[in-house]
């Protein structure tokens, strides 16, 4: 019997495995990166951010396909959930030039819609992805 649990449980990919729902709003921007439609998910993650933030990342675009080149696709690395009401995504964008890695924060107060509380992306996967879902490209000393 414990056999059989165990096999089911390796046959199972690990992106299913202790995995959260994506929360709409994050699965639907990263279909807009994926169908090359920066700007909208931008628009889309920022809805609700002061104007401030909001001019903060719209200069995000250019640079994303500067260093990251035409994004073809997406992996999702990991889904964690902090609380019942935030949770983090954990994401690599294929990208025509190098991969970009990405973090995005998703939250809701109560039953409400999810938001998206915080968009971070780098080329430096150290930079946007903890030591326990990736291990570190650059180990330090």
């Amino acid at each position: 019997m414990r056999a059989s649990i165990l096999l089911i449980l390796l046959a199972t990919p690990a992106t299913l495995v202790g995995q959260s729902e994506i929360p709409p709003p994050v699965q639907q921007g990263l279909a807009a990166l994926r169908d090359g439609h920066c700007q909208d998910a931008l628009t889309l993650w920022t809805k609700a951010w002061p104007e401030p933030q909001k001019s903060q990342m719209a200069g995000s675009c250019p640079a994303l396909e500067q260093y990251g080149g035409a994004v073809h696709g997406y992996d999702v690395l990991r889904v964690v959930d902090v609380t019942p009401h935030l949770r983090r995504v954990y994401v690599m964008l294929l990208c025509e030039i190098q991969p970009v890695y990405m973090m995005l924060v998703a939250y809701r107060a109560g039953e409400v819609d999810w938001k998206v509380g915080t968009v971070n992306w780098n080329t430096d996967p150290d930079k946007v992805i903890p030591t326990a879902i990736l291990p570190p490209q650059r180990p330090g000393p």
